[in-house]
């Protein structure tokens, strides 16, 4: 379990002042749609004709249109002087999207992270030991660049090491981690693991200190399930904070009560497989508009997760919950239902296993394989058992030495996002030729 007591898991006055200022500032759904309007040249002729302030028939801002225009065009003129930073996504699924920011705009992590019930936790860990090593991703995307911004900015002395780099190759950084001992590793899931996995291997006097030292990881870039964030929490010791975010910010706010939460700054909604909406709870298809981020409007941005969205009864206060389930276009349909990642993710990891992970769906089958980080006796068989229970179809599972699906000592090309194959006749699959 997590060496941080419970009783550091609060709302701050300055999070809750936050919070309230958030739920009864920010404007309109249909006020930021006309302010981009107004002043971009791209929302100009996208909305050439529509009238704004009836918000649910402007036209959904998908990928495929992003990917034709200027990312120039869909900066705002009043802001062109005052953005400092501009950042794509990965494009691990598509072309990338482009965004702005204004210095204010990049600092807003920092802001928002007051608003998290786990920031007292990160305080006290940070006066006992300010030691961070921040290996997210650097190059265009801005997750190693905020987190390492957020990081510095509650206390941390941080070592941006990023990830996806000749010069921060994984025995590197796990090196880094086995003389610096941080008490804060911010990474995605793989990468995490294979590093921890290296120091054991590389540096086995002092893993040991290492371990003991390492309080708390932070995790984002990629989908990690409840079950996955408990494995590594319990196997390591540590608290995991796993956040669901995208290229122009935090839409969401991970909370100890175990749920990411909707920022009162964003208006959420879903849309089913032909993009009629459903509204704004329920599960479907994930678009989102920023109400605050001015420099480069995301209007209607259809980010295209599968993702519930649902109400909460939070015990911090928040009364919405999203849950990210995977990318649309990897969705697998059985039984009537349309599932993804976090679905097999929740079967797998609760039986001990938390490497990487490949499920194909075949006609009369689901053959799984599995990589044994600390597996317990009996887990394939165990998931074998779930895996049929859950689905009415025949299963195959093994478990292979970890790093046989992605190489752990090898620096990472792309993101591991290809765990779940459909190879039915009738798959709707859409994996991009990039993957």
């Amino acid at each position: 379990m997590s060496p941080i007591p419970s009783a550091l898991f609060r709302l701050t006055p300055r999070g809750r002042l936050l919070r309230f200022l958030l739920e009864r500032k920010v404007p309109s759904p249909a006020a930021l749609a006309a302010y981009a309007k107004k002043h971009t040249r791209f929302y100009a002729d996208f909305y050439a004709g529509r009238d704004p302030s009836d918000f649910e028939s402007l036209p959904l801002l998908t990928k495929s249109i992003v990917r034709e225009q200027s990312p120039y065009d869909l900066l705002a003129r009043p802001l062109r002087r005052k953005v400092v930073y501009y950042g794509e996504t990965t494009g691990s699924t598509g072309s990338p999207t482009p965004s702005f920011f204004t210095a204010r705009e990049f600092h807003a992590s920092t802001l928002l992270t007051y608003m998290s019930p786990f920031y007292p936790a990160l305080r006290a860990i940070l006066r006992e030991n300010r030691t961070c090593v921040n290996g997210l991703a650097f190059g265009f995307t801005v997750a190693g660049m905020s987190f390492g911004d957020l990081l510095k900015n509650i206390g941390g002395l941080v070592a941006n090491v990023g990830s996806r780099s000749t010069l921060a190759t994984p025995a590197r950084i796990a090196r880094g981690i086995a003389r610096l001992l941080p008490s804060i590793v911010a990474a995605a899931p793989i990468d995490f693991l294979s590093w921890m996995r290296i120091v054991e291997e590389d540096h086995p006097d002092r893993a040991p200190r290492a371990r003991e030292r390492l309080q708390a990881l932070v995790t984002t870039a990629e989908l990690m399930s409840e079950e996955r964030a408990k494995r590594i929490s319990e196997h390591f010791g540590i608290q995991a904070v796993d956040t669901y975010a995208c290229v122009e910010g935090f839409f969401s706010l991970p909370c100890p009560c175990g749920e990411k939460h909707v920022l009162p700054a964003y208006h959420v909604e879903l849309f089913d497989e032909e993009l009629n909406r459903i509204g704004t709870e329920g599960t479907g298809r994930f678009a989102f508009t920023n109400l605050l981020k001015r420099s480069s409007p995301m209007v209607r941005y259809l980010l295209d997760d599968l993702v519930t969205i649902r109400a909460s009864r939070c015990p911090y206060g928040y009364r919405k919950t999203v849950i990210p389930h995977g990318r649309w276009e990897l969705t697998v349909r059985v039984g009537g239902e349309n599932l993804n990642v976090r679905h097999f993710e929740n079967l797998i990891f609760r039986h001990g296993l938390f490497g990487d992970f490949r499920v194909v769906v075949h006609e009369d089958r689901i053959e799984a394989v599995l990589e044994d980080y600390a597996a317990p006796p009996g887990a394939a068989e165990a998931v074998r058992a779930d895996l049929e229970a859950r689905f009415g179809m025949r299963a195959e599972v093994s478990v292979v030495p970890f790093g046989e699906i992605t190489a752990y000592r090898e620096v990472r090309r792309e993101k591991p996002i290809l765990k779940l194959v459909d190879a039915r006749p009738e798959s709707t699959q859409e994996i991009p030729s990039l993957l």
